[in-house]
């Protein structure tokens, strides 16, 4: 998807980037930057394989208490270390877009067809959140925000606005 978005947009405030990092890890990638927008695999009870979300950190997981490694801390958590370390330097928007799949603890290249189906759509929200005046949009696409505290992410890609 981030090779996609990097045909798509031509704002040289815009930075797009394909990256699998999460936690601590991904506070480095993101400091500095008015709003990020994060394109995610997400694992629900009750969600479809394909289906596509679109979310605020926060109301995906609450932030972590523990974790076996600060590098594997949720987003919500990391953004809040972010605030607390760099509290003028922290995106003041951010977005997950995130697409329903059966499996996110093991990562690889192969998409299942819906997964595949999801991107284009997943783009053109993408490129609406960044600008909303921009001619590529998917306007007809249903999004769903209410996703279950107990689902599972692995961050995949990011747009990043300067």
């Amino acid at each position: 998807m981030a090779q996609e978005l990097a045909r798509e947009i031509r704002d040289e405030n815009i930075d797009v980037r394909d990256v699998s990092v999460d936690g601590l890890n991904l506070l480095e990638l993101i400091v500095g930057y008015d709003r990020l927008v994060v394109i995610d695999a997400i694992m629900t009870e009750v969600g479809e394989v394909g289906e596509i979300y679109r979310i605020k950190p926060e109301n995906v997981c609450a932030p972590s208490c523990s974790a076996i490694s600060p590098h594997h801390f949720n987003l919500a958590t990391t953004i809040e270390i972010g605030k607390k370390l760099f509290p003028m330097e922290m995106p003041e928007e951010v977005t997950v877009f995130a697409v329903g799949t059966r499996e996110v603890a093991r990562v690889t290249e192969e998409m299942t067809s819906k997964v595949k189906e999801a991107i284009p759509k997943v783009v053109n929200l993408v490129l609406e959140q960044v600008d909303p005046t921009n001619k590529y949009r998917d306007a007809g696409h249903a999004l769903d925000s209410n996703i279950p505290s107990n689902c599972h992410r692995k961050p995949q890609n990011n747009a990043c606005q300067r």
